[in-house]
């Protein structure tokens, strides 16, 4: 898919590196997790809305191709790429292992070079905040401009500056500092690996609606995690299921709407492609 001398990832080296890290234990940690699968299942009900069989989507940062291969068992074309290499070979590995390779196809490619990718698309994924590890959104959006077809659909799941859970939570466990609107943006970097940290971004829904407006109109904002807490609380979602599966019965009532969607732990974009 990549134009003429693109090989391998560019990107983040930062990011490249703490995800390859952590890409052989990263379905156990999030994919497989009482929290993982609630989130990313919140994504998923918005995604059957979108896309329909024969659909050839972009899924940008694809990880280790779980939305890929949702979305190819459903009759959809899917390119994936992430910056990190070890993620695009457990990805590929698993769209063999369900027999889905005619239909997926992954490249070790960063979000940031975009411009290196070639093609059009009915449509793009971003799940899980990709983006949020991208410096450049202006750039990203000229190129999903490009790359879009008029009418197409974009959907991007990007980590909230604000998330009630955090709010409420750091003050139990005695980090008051924390608990400030703004601690995620306050505290700008992520680490993944053992020791790799890398800048992370919280752009807002209006930012984000501002970059994009040249090319695409918002449709729809939903929060992801409103109730349903973050991964960092797995111990405790493990301890309670039941309590947990109420709060996801909450989330699905109350996600859209305003107030709540801007509270949760991810918020997910729904932009059309203008014509």
């Amino acid at each position: 898919m990549s134009g003429a001398g693109a090989v391998g990832s560019i990107g983040s080296p930062g990011v490249r590196k703490a995800f390859d890290q952590v890409a052989p234990s990263y379905d156990v940690d999030w994919t497989e997790s009482v929290i993982g699968r609630l989130q990313r299942a919140a994504v998923w009900r918005t995604l059957h809305d979108l896309f329909q069989p024969g659909d050839h989507v972009l899924d940008l940062g694809c990880g280790t191709g779980v939305d890929a291969i949702h979305l190819a068992a459903q009759g959809i074309r899917v390119h994936g790429i992430d910056v990190a290499p070890a993620m695009v070979e457990v990805a590929s590995q698993r769209s063999r292992d369900a027999g889905l390779d005619k239909r997926t196809t992954f490249e070790a490619l960063g979000i940031e070079d975009l411009l290196l990718l070639d093609g059009t698309f009915d449509g793009v994924v971003s799940n899980f905040s990709p983006l949020n590890c991208v410096r450049d959104l202006a750039a990203v959006a000229v190129q999903l401009g490009r790359l879009v077809k008029p009418g197409g659909t974009v959907v991007l799941c990007v980590m909230s500056s604000f998330c009630l859970w955090e709010t409420l939570w750091y003050p139990l466990i005695a980090h008051l500092y924390k608990a400030s609107r703004g601690w995620r943006a306050s505290n700008p970097t992520a680490s993944v690996g053992v020791d790799d940290e890398f800048p992370i971004y919280y752009p807002t829904v209006k930012e984000i609606c501002a970059l994009f407006a040249p090319w695409f109109r918002m449709v729809r904002v939903e929060g992801v995690g409103v109730f349903v807490p973050p991964s960092y609380l797995e111990p405790w979602a493990r301890r309670v299921p039941r309590l947990v599966g109420t709060l996801d019965r909450l989330d699905r009532l109350v996600c859209g709407c305003p107030g709540f969607r801007a509270i949760g732990d991810h918020r997910l974009l729904v932009m059309r492609r203008r014509g």
